[in-house]
């Protein structure tokens, strides 16, 4: 092959730019700090770069969910917090009316006296009930967060010796849902936030029971009703045992039985107030005698001729006052102060199920700052450049351009203008 001037001067050119491309490549990579300045460089690792970032970016907003979860979790445990206070307050002053040690007109100013306090702190665990986060969304109303989740019936009543007493509350009634406002920590992992106030403010165990002959029922249908939000499937032809049965068997802290063999009765196993509903045009709740014929939305449609057992903590305070004002120093000491036991070990158990999920939170925290410093280990790697290795290419690339130089100002052949000159 015959080698001529113009081959060896394209030879030596394209070798010159190539070389030119590539410290041009390096010093770019030396400004940015990245390997690549387009995806196209290197495709599969611009895929792991958007994975990577994408994942971070993710995790900085379950970060986000956790800290405002954390939050609003040590919000609602500082309540029940205040809320034990009252109580255990109570439960002084019932233990103290309870002696009766007092008698005459003594007894009766002591009794005034306590019956004065407990309705003050009535009022403030009503207030307390409808606090606000930062936000002035309502903290026990469920998914209820626009308006008070509790209201409070005031009435003027007869005290100790007939005095009238005014604004007296005669009844607190829940005005919320049981919706459990969740936060995603983790794909596809999920954590409530709240404690809905028919659980949190309630004092006893509750029983609902039907005034219904329901022994020869059958479902007409394949149909569905919920307790306590949680959905339970009737076929058709199931009997009240067949119901019985799956009410027992379902993830609910109720128990059904029959009272007699007739009437069905619900009952709690730990003290909140049962929340009944139909679902998508179902019937069984009603038919049974549980739920009103002309539907209403819960906590206010249980059957009217069904028997309803069982006391908020409003109901407890309220039922000691006009105990006291009654002066049943037999119910003061043996069904109140048991009661208002009951009540305080319930806002105890929330408490810890709040106290817990502060603590998942707290180290759930943990183990995102470390995916997310891991994340950030494997995008650097993925993506920037090692500074020495980059800063000794581009002085090797430099040495075999000045070389390249050198060679080509010999190989370039003088040329007719060369003469000329």
């Amino acid at each position: 092959m015959r080698i001529t001037n113009q081959i060896s001067n394209n030879t030596l050119i394209n070798t010159l730019a190539r070389h030119q491309s590539q410290l041009d490549e390096t010093q770019n990579q030396l400004g940015t700090g990245l390997k690549m300045s387009r995806p196209s460089d290197e495709p599969s690792a611009a895929a792991n770069n958007m994975y990577f970032r994408s994942r971070v970016h993710e995790l900085d907003q379950f970060m986000g969910n956790v800290n405002e979860g954390k939050a609003r979790l040590q919000l609602v445990d500082g309540q029940l917090e205040r809320v034990t206070e009252i109580l255990q307050r109570v439960r002084v002053l019932t233990v103290q009316a309870s002696n009766g040690i007092y008698q005459g007109d003594k007894g009766f100013e002591l009794e005034v006296a306590i019956g004065k306090e407990i309705n003050e702190l009535l009022k403030a665990t009503v207030d307390i009930a409808n606090t606000r986060d930062a936000t002035g969304r309502y903290l026990f109303g469920g998914f209820t967060i626009d308006r008070p989740p509790f209201e409070a019936v005031e009435a003027k009543m007869k005290g100790l010796k007939g005095i009238e007493v005014q604004d007296q509350i005669i009844g607190v009634e829940y005005r919320g849902d049981i919706g459990d406002q969740l936060r995603e920590i983790e794909r596809g992992e999920y954590m409530g936030v709240n404690v809905a106030g028919n659980k949190a403010f309630w004092g006893t165990n509750m029983s609902i029971t039907a005034n219904k002959d329901s022994s020869e029922y059958s479902a007409t249908s394949d149909q569905k009703f919920k307790i306590d939000g949680v959905e339970i499937s009737v076929a058709v032809g199931d009997s009240l045992d067949d119901i019985i049965d799956k009410i027992n068997s379902s993830p609910l802290d109720v128990k059904a039985s029959k009272l007699g063999s007739d009437n069905i009765t619900l009952s709690s196993t730990s003290p909140h107030q049962i929340w009944l509903e139909d679902a998508d045009g179902g019937t069984v709740l009603r038919d049974i005698g549980l739920v009103e014929v002309n539907y209403s939305e819960p906590p206010t449609n249980y059957a009217k001729d069904a028997t309803v057992a069982g006391n908020s903590i409003f109901d407890v305070m309220i039922q000691l006052r006009n105990d006291l004002t009654a002066k049943d120093q037999e119910r003061i000491s043996g069904r109140d102060l048991g009661d208002i036991d009951m009540a305080l070990e319930n806002i105890l158990r929330h408490r810890s199920i709040v106290g817990a999920k502060m603590n998942r939170m707290e180290e759930h925290a943990k183990r995102i700052d470390f995916d997310k410093s891991f994340m950030a280990e494997l995008l650097a790697k993925n993506e920037a450049i090692d500074f020495p290795e980059t800063i000794m290419n581009l002085k090797w690339l430099e040495t075999i351009h000045q070389s390249a130089l050198q060679v080509g100002s010999k190989v370039i052949k003088p040329t007719l203008m060369d003469f000329l000159r």
